[in-house]
């Protein structure tokens, strides 16, 4: 039946159709809260229930990718207080042009976090190693520092463990963040090219 140009029945169809689906997505819905509310009548933090719901969709290299990119951006805005770094964000800014410096990425943390019994009187990136760094040292205004002498977040002089060591990171954030007219390539999300995504929606 035609009623001003427009099938009807068609119409109609669309409309009920759609009615079902989202008495079913009602349904769905209810069936989700009653799960999470008998994790939540056990003891267990919905909240975090429900980023590793989020989490798990991910594939290994979009979790490492979304944790690097979280460490970034709480280090620009002063909120990684006693946590350094994350190596994946390390990696991230070090291989990056935007993070200055010629890392490539490839850093051996370990360098910077094993304890060196005999150190030299200099390191091999330029900075005196951590025994060295007197205790009223100023690490704020080291990392900005470094970061504008054009060396890379992995040259951090301070051990892990040592508190002065999350503040040189963010400095260094802080020293490297964007102009305003663009963002650094390193605070960016990697772009997924469409025949990737193709690939995985035929592997499905």
């Amino acid at each position: 039946m035609q009623q001003g140009g427009i099938a009807a029945d068609q119409l109609a169809s669309y409309i009920e159709r759609i009615e079902r689906l989202e008495e079913e997505k009602a349904n769905l819905m209810a069936d989700i809260k009653a799960v999470k509310n008998e994790a939540k009548a056990l003891g267990f933090d919905i909240k975090t229930i429900n980023t590793l719901v989020k989490l798990r969709k991910l594939t290994d290299q979009e979790r490492e990718e979304q944790e690097a990119l979280l460490d970034i951006y709480k280090a620009a805005l002063g909120m990684l207080f006693d946590t350094p770094l994350g190596e994946a964000a390390r990696r991230r800014l070090g291989k990056s042009p935007a993070g200055g410096g010629d890392g490539d990425g490839q850093t051996d943390l370990e360098d910077f976090t094993r304890p060196k019994p005999d150190p030299e009187p200099v390191g091999d990136d330029g900075a005196a190693p951590a025994e060295a760094i007197p205790d009223d040292a100023d690490p704020d205004a080291m990392g900005a520092d470094a970061a504008k002498g054009g060396k890379p977040v992995t040259a951090n002089p301070f051990l892990a463990g040592d508190k002065r060591r999350a503040i040189w990171d963010q400095a260094w954030c802080r020293a490297r963040g964007s102009d305003g007219m663009e963002i650094p390539e390193a605070w960016r999300r990697t772009k997924t090219k469409p025949a990737d995504k193709d690939q995985q929606g035929a592997a499905q």
